[in-house]
């Protein structure tokens, strides 16, 4: 093609120059100018290609970046969960340790010499419980006096020391430490790994602990204690060989050898779980000293999860869980964990580890808050569009149904008017048949006393005034006017007996006989409920007098459990017409 029009411009340019000279000048700029552009367009379209290639390599390394970082976050959410699982289950571990524990202590009874049982219990408490296990290696201390083994003297005050650098207490741990250099035969080779590794755990803490210079002096006098350990053992002996020779390693640096003699130790077949979780903790550091995160952190699961099935409490697993959440920007779960961390080392004692978690913790908070407020105002956001929105769309509703709506609140109310209108007319029917019965009753009665007593007199048989029928007796008449008093006070309140009851205490509440629809009291305080408040209006109406009602009132208010004031607030909000 470019060929071609090469060829074209070649012919028509010696066809035209046959004609006119300057023709030829003017199409031969013309040309000219054509292949500049030309040649800028192709140098374009090169660098279109290679900014191309620059921005798919670009995005494909951003793709990776994302698909490492989500599968990490899938990892590490994998791995949660697990860890959830096992922390939801402490408290059956818990349980079955104080099962092991109340089992021990039993034989205690019936033990002739108790220190192996002590030792056991000891066992049992040297990472559940600092103050507990303290005291039981007191008692294997004692125990050993009395029993006059040095060795077992010497055994009970490793146990004390571990128990004192578990508790942060160094000085005391050193000290006492120092007192068994020479240790007593003949257990000497029994004794030996326990005293290195616990005395070579102490050096390395107290090197983390104090850092500077004297971090080196203290990292190299604990290689000595395990080197003597390492010297004293063979590679067959996996737990006295292997972790020493890795401890080693690790503080000089050669990270994969480490790990690699970690997990020979592993598989000892004396590795308990606690052990286990010692040496998950070990390689999770090395594999985050390696920049491996996802392998660290998993090691760092596998400890908790250990620590958690052996119930141990003085723990660094949860710790680092944590830290390592708080800096891949899990800050909630870098919070829950940093707080799980602290209640372990605040419920064995662990002061050390409380001043390491002390260190991370306000971090931890001051960001979890910061998010949380980040959150809160993004929901406020949300919030506050949601509610424009919705008030948009409730102007739209409320023009259209508003007619609607006040007809058929005007209609509900209507209803509402005409059903209390319907109560209040049944109420007062009811009640005027009631009293006008009751009058009628009652002046029948006045009338039939009066004609009987006229007969007597005018017969002159005033010895038979005694005996007119009792339905002329006076009192007789008031219960019956007592009756029917109680009989519209219940059509009133027709649950007022039992709503006045729960106003007083449930032991000193009204049992009404049977028969009886109100007793005395109960009577009174449906009048009050009614709006008779007066004890002169009560006690003309129940003809009591004055005294009477007061007494009754303080009686019965002195049977509930509210106030005076609230007693009677409570009294009035007894509903009417329920029943109806």
């Amino acid at each position: 093609m470019v060929f071609f029009v090469y060829f074209w411009q070649s012919y028509y340019l010696y066809h035209i120059y046959t004609k006119n000279i300057t023709k030829i000048k003017k199409i031969s700029s013309f040309i000219s100018l054509y292949f500049l552009r030309f040649n800028y367009f192709l140098y374009l379209c090169q660098k279109f290609v290679l900014t191309m290639k620059k921005s798919l390599s670009f995005l494909l390394f951003l793709l990776l970046s994302i698909s490492g970082v989500f599968a990490n976050k899938y990892a590490m959410k994998s791995e949660i969960q697990r860890l959830e699982e096992i922390i939801n289950q402490r408290p059956y571990y818990d349980r079955l340790k104080r099962q092991r524990i109340d089992s021990l202590t039993l034989l205690l009874d019936t033990a002739k010499t108790p220190y192996a049982i002590y030792k056991h219990l000891y066992e049992e408490y040297k990472s559940f419980n600092y103050d507990t296990a303290l005291i039981f290696t007191q008692n294997m201390h004692d125990e050993a006096l009395l029993m006059q083994q040095p060795h077992l003297v010497a055994e009970a005050d490793l146990c004390r020391a571990f128990v004192y650098l578990s508790g942060g207490l160094f000085k005391e741990a050193y000290d006492l430490l120092s007192h068994l250099e020479n240790l007593p035969q003949p257990t000497t080779d029994n004794l030996s790994p326990t005293y290195y590794i616990t005395y070579a755990r102490l050096l390395y803490d107290m090197a983390d602990y104090a850092g500077g210079n004297m971090f080196a002096i203290y990292n190299q006098q604990a290689n000595r204690c395990m080197q003597q350990l390492v010297e004293q053992s063979s590679p067959a002996d996996s737990m006295h060989y292997h972790y020493p020779t890795a401890s080693i390693l690790l503080r000089e640096g050669h990270h994969h050898k480490s790990i690699a003699h970690f997990q020979e130790a592993l598989l000892d077949s004396r590795c308990t779980t606690h052990d286990q979780a010692i040496f998950y903790s070990s390689i999770a550091y090395l594999y985050r000293q390696l920049g491996n995160d996802t392998l660290s952190f998993r090691y760092y699961v596998d400890a908790a999860i250990a620590d958690i099935q052996s119930s141990t409490y003085e723990t660094v697993a949860l710790r680092m869980i944590a830290e390592i959440l708080y800096q891949q920007g899990e800050i909630d779960l870098a919070n829950k964990y940093i707080h799980l961390a602290m209640r372990d080392a605040q419920r064995y004692h662990a002061r050390h580890r409380q001043v390491s978690i002390s260190q991370l913790l306000p971090i931890i908070e001051q960001q979890h808050t910061q998010v949380l407020q980040q959150h809160n105002n993004l929901a406020y956001i949300c919030l506050g569009i949601s509610i424009f929105l919705l008030i948009l769309s409730a102007v739209f509703i409320i023009l259209i149904v508003r007619r609607t709506r006040k007809l058929h609140s005007a209609r509900l109310m209507i209803d509402d008017i005409n059903q209390n209108l319907r109560i209040a007319n049944t109420v007062k029917e009811e009640l005027l048949s009631t009293l006008l019965v009751g009058q009628s009753q009652y002046l029948n009665a006045v009338e039939q006393y009066q004609t009987n007593v006229k007969e007597l007199v005018v017969k002159r048989q005033l010895s038979q005034l005694m005996t007119i029928p009792k339905n002329a007796d006076a009192k007789l008449q008031r219960q019956l006017l007592n009756r029917r008093m109680d009989e519209m006070l219940l059509k009133i309140f027709p649950t007022f007996v039992e709503d006045f009851n729960q106003l007083l205490r449930e032991e000193d509440r009204f049992v009404l006989k049977e028969n009886e629809l109100l007793n005395t009291q109960l009577r009174i305080f449906a009048l009050i409920r009614l709006g008779i408040v007066h004890n002169e209006v009560i006690a003309e109406i129940l003809d009591y007098s004055i005294n009477t009602v007061y007494t009754y009132k303080t009686r019965t208010i002195n049977r509930s459990y509210l106030s005076s004031d609230e007693f009677y607030n409570q009294l009035m909000q007894i509903s009417s017409f329920k029943s109806l």
